[in-house]
Order: structure tokens, then sequence, then C-alpha cells
């Protein structure tokens, strides 16, 4: 998961909210027969194994269930992703966690994008997420890279998602009452983009493998700041959607059959290319986004129109592509050093700084 900024956000909890567990060892067969009975009454968990936990901006445990008739029913799978905040750096990402819970409530259900199961998720009063989804590994699923571009075939079939995903939710009338959906520019944002601009934090960044990527000329804090909010004047002048909010290649997958399907949901009020242009960058190598993110791009909006938009012309969605090559660099150069290797930072950092020369993004911004 990459993470733009973990700043403060309200949150509500459901009044009959269950505790989330603090560590590993709090999740004990009890509390997942608690937990899973709130989508299948009935069901108990009679003993768990711990398989593996995977760190990351957020922890994931690998989970063997020994389940009784009435869970195996209802569909929930015998091996189970749990994800919640046990990291250390955790305390700072609880709307990230938060977020994806309300993913999995109330986006995911309606998208018609392929994704995982999801048998648990919720936070509790004290604002901490938990979600249970089941184990892909089962489905003999191929999880994406960063460090394994794809071709042109599979984007365009990701696209082909994302258009659905977008179409739903463009300038939708019941866009406005989405209360759960995180803005994503906006004056909340400033609190951490001063946090992390700040010359020691900068430095961090930029001296790390990822800044040795970047071009000079990119290093330059008081630019990052006017292109990053000015980018913000732009979306909030564009068509609104839902947008997936990460879709970079290590939250996407492709099934046994070929068929793509997204992860590590992180939505976010948007305008439509803060998804595709984060995406097309992240996911192609970069002599092949060179070549194909304009038929790439031109496909993506045949596919709006066939779903019924009034689709932006290709002049004018070419030009919000390359301002928006803002907004991944920015997520890139700064993501959290414990969030992804730095060979992954270093990657996609790399991709998006070359796009922002490319396309001369600083121009469009400054």
């Amino acid at each position: 998961m990459a993470s733009p900024d973990s700043a403060s956000v309200g949150f509500a909890a459901p009044p009959a909210s269950l505790r989330s567990p603090r560590t590993p060892e709090e999740v004990t067969a009890e509390w997942l027969t608690e937990a899973l009975d709130r989508g299948a009454p009935g069901a108990i968990v009679h003993r768990v194994e711990l398989l593996e936990q995977i760190h990351g901006a957020s922890s994931k445990l690998r989970l063997r269930l020994h389940l009784n008739n009435v869970a195996e029913s209802a569909g929930v799978t015998r091996q189970v992703i749990l994800k919640a905040g046990f990291e250390n750096h955790s305390p700072g990402l609880e709307v990230m966690h938060r977020n994806e819970v309300n993913a999995y409530r109330y986006l995911a259900p309606s998208a018609d994008v392929p994704t995982a199961a999801c048998f648990f998720a919720d936070y509790d009063a004290s604002g901490r997420a938990v979600v249970i989804l089941e184990d892909l590994s089962l489905r003999n699923v191929e999880f994406l890279s960063l460090q394994r571009p794809i071709g042109y075939d599979l984007a365009a079939k990701f696209l082909n998602h994302l258009a659905k995903l977008h179409a739903r939710w463009w300038n939708a009338p019941d866009l406005a009452v989405q209360s759960w959906v995180i803005p994503s520019h906006g004056e909340h944002r400033r609190a951490r983009v001063e946090q992390i601009l700040a010359p020691a934090s900068f430095e961090a960044f930029v001296n790390a493998p990822r800044g040795a990527a970047t071009p000079k000329a990119l290093k330059d804090r008081e630019l990052i700041w006017r292109c990053f909010f000015k980018l913000g004047e732009y979306y909030s002048r564009a068509p609104q959607v839902i947008a997936h909010g990460d879709m970079h290649l290590g939250n996407l997958f492709v099934d046994a059959h070929g068929e793509p399907g997204v992860l590590d949901w992180q939505p976010r009020l948007a305008t439509w290319s803060n998804d595709v242009t984060y995406f097309l960058v992240c996911a192609l190598d970069l002599p092949d986004r060179r070549r194909w993110e304009q038929p790439l791009l031109n496909h993506y909006l045949e596919r709006l129109g066939a779903l019924g938009v009034d689709a932006p012309s290709f002049d004018e969605a070419w030009l919000a592509h390359r301002r928006d090559v803002m907004w991944g660099f920015y997520v890139w150069l700064f993501n959290g050093f414990t969030y992804q290797t730095e060979a992954n930072n270093t990657a996609a950092c790399a991709r998006f700084a070359t796009a922002m020369i490319d396309h001369d993004t600083v121009s469009l911004l400054a």
C-alpha cells in the first residue's frame, strides 16, 4: 500500500462494534467467532492457526481456521487474511485502515469489480480497524508486482474495470451523501504536506535511493508544494467519482482465468484521472508507457462512453493525464519507509519522475 497522507479525519464507530484486537495474540478463535457471526450467524471457529505474518502499511495475518458447518455453508474459507494495525507505525495510519473498512462495506459490494470476498470489516470506538478477507492464494491467483510491469492487453482489462467503477459514480446525484469517502484534496492535506516537506523529513526522502532516481530539478520543496495544491484546484473543477485510490501493481491480481482483480482499496472522492494516470504510470515499463498511454487512455474513454458517460474529449483527458502525474510522484517520493520496500518505492518514483519530465507536468502546475 502507498499512502499520500495520514490526515486526521473524523469517524463514527457503529454502536455495536466489536473491540478490535491490539496484537496478533488477541486474534483468538473466540474473537474470530464473534466477528464472523456478524455476517454468518451461527458461525464458529473451533481453532485458529497463524501461518504467516506479513508486514507493511498494515499487518496481514494468514490464518487457517477450523470451522463449523454453518461457517463453511455460509462461504467462509478455511484460510483467510486478517488485516489490522499491528505495526509500530499503525497509529498514524488509522484513517487509511478505516477507509479500507468503508470500502468493503459500502463500495466493493456494488462496484462490479472483482476483488476478494470479505467476511468482516469494522472498526471499534477507538478507531482501530480490522478486515477479514478470503485468502486468494487458495484460488491460485497471480499477485502482480511493481517489479514486473504488465502488457497492453492486461492494462486494458484493468481500465475496463476502472471505467465501470467511475461510470457508476460520475457526478452521480448520490455522490454527495457518501460521507464516508475521503476527498483526495483539500485543507485536510495541508498539515501532513507541511510535515512531509519539513527540511529534515524532506531530506530523508530525497537522500534515499528513490531520490537518487529522481531528476534534480524535481527535488524542490517549494515547487512540489505549489504543484501539489495547484493539482487540487483542477480536481475541484473536474467531474467527480469515487476512485479506487491506490491502483499500483502490488494491489492487483489476475485470477486463474486471466481476469484482473483489485485489492487494498483506498477510495477517494477524486476525478477519474487520479486512478487512471496513477495506474498507467505505475503499471507500464517506461518505453511501453510512452508507446501505449495514449491508446490506453483512448480505450478508457471509449469504455466510459459505452457505459453512458459524457466522457471528456481526448484532448481534455490528455491534459488531465499530464497534470495528474504529480499525484503519483508525490505519493511515491514521500511514501513511508515501512510501507513498501525501497526497491518498490524507487521503481515507482522513477517511473513518475520520468513521466513528469516527459509530460512537462511542472509547466502545467507551477
